[in-house]
C-alpha cells in the first residue's frame, strides 16, 4: 500500500510538472525560475513573444525591449486599452488618422504630475501590427537614428534612446523597464530562436 500511494504521489508530481511546462510553450521552462514569476508575465510573454520576435527581425530592435515596453505601457497585456484596440504602447491618434480607440487617460505632465484627460489612441488588428507601429513610431523621430552611434547596441543603450527621445512622460520610465527586464528573468524565458 505504501508502495502504491508513493508511486501515485510520483505520477502526480511528474504530471505536474508536464502541464506546467506545456502551458507557456514559447518559453524556455525551468521550475525554479516559473514559480517565482506571476502567471499573468509568463501569460503574456507566452502570448505576445512571437509577435514581437517577428518584428525584432524585422526591425533590429531586440526583442526584449519591445515586451519590456508594451508590458509597462499595457499592464501585462490586460490594460483597457489593449484589450479593447491591440494597442499595446499607448500610441495615441489625435487627428483620429485611421481606426480609433478613445477613453479617459493619465498622463504625466513634468511640473504638474498626473493629469487625467479625454485621448484617442490607435486601434490595431492584432498585437503584431501595434509592435510594428511602435518601432515606425520610433524611427519617424530623428533622435532614434542614435542608437546607430552603438556598434553593438546593448539592452541598456536601447532603453536610453527611447527615454532620450522622449517616448514616455514618466521620468522612472528607463528604470522600470530595465527593472522588468531582470525581474522577470527575461534574459531565461526568452530563448535564443526568438531573438
Amino acid at each position: 500500500m505504501k508502495k502504491l500511494l508513493l508511486l501515485l504521489c510520483w505520477i502526480a508530481a511528474f504530471d505536474l510538472t508536464a502541464q506546467s511546462s506545456n502551458a507557456y510553450p514559447n518559453l524556455q521552462y525551468d521550475a525554479v525560475i516559473w514559480k517565482d514569476i506571476p502567471k499573468v508575465v509568463l501569460k503574456y510573454l507566452n502570448a505576445n513573444l512571437p509577435a514581437a520576435s517577428a518584428v525584432a527581425r524585422k526591425t533590429g530592435m531586440p526583442v526584449d525591449l519591445l515586451l519590456c515596453v508594451a508590458a509597462l505601457e499595457s499592464g501585462w497585456g490586460r490594460s483597457e486599452l489593449t484589450l479593447r484596440a491591440n494597442n499595446y504602447f499607448g500610441i495615441k491618434n489625435p487627428y483620429e488618422d485611421g481606426p480609433s480607440y478613445c477613453m479617459m487617460h493619465k498622463d504625466f505632465i513634468p511640473g504638474e504630475g498626473p493629469v487625467l484627460s479625454y485621448t484617442c489612441f490607435k486601434k490595431y488588428d492584432s498585437a503584431y501590427e501595434s509592435f510594428l507601429d511602435y518601432v515606425e513610431h520610433l524611427q519617424t523621430r530623428g533622435c532614434y537614428l542614435d542608437i546607430n552611434q552603438y556598434s553593438s547596441p546593448t539592452f541598456e543603450d536601447w532603453v536610453q534612446v527611447v527615454v532620450d527621445c522622449g517616448y514616455a512622460t514618466d521620468p522612472l520610465y528607463g528604470e522600470k523597464l530595465l527593472r522588468i527586464r531582470t525581474q522577470y528573468y527575461f534574459d531565461f524565458l526568452i530563448g535564443p530562436q526568438w531573438r
